[in-house]
């Protein structure tokens, strides 16, 4: 038997949230690291606020236009 936790980080250390580019039904919240309880809870309202049509400006902190390329 074998298993594997894999840890990685984004450029900032921030993880990412919010709608996957060009998909606007698609939504994601990736990369939490050591802070899953916190950052799980600003992904869970972010994508709520979406669903409901409220802007939401963590947004811009957590999107994937914050490094400005494409995700993969």
């Amino acid at each position: 038997m074998a298993w594997c936790g894999t840890f990685s980080s984004t450029s900032d250390g921030l993880p990412f949230m919010g709608n996957w580019p060009g998909l606007p039904n698609m939504f994601y919240a990736l990369g939490y690291g050591g802070n899953g309880i916190t950052f799980s809870m600003i992904a869970a309202q972010i994508i709520c606020h979406k669903l409901q049509g409220y802007k939401d400006d963590r947004e811009e902190i957590f999107g994937f236009e914050r490094n400005k390329v494409p995700p993969f």
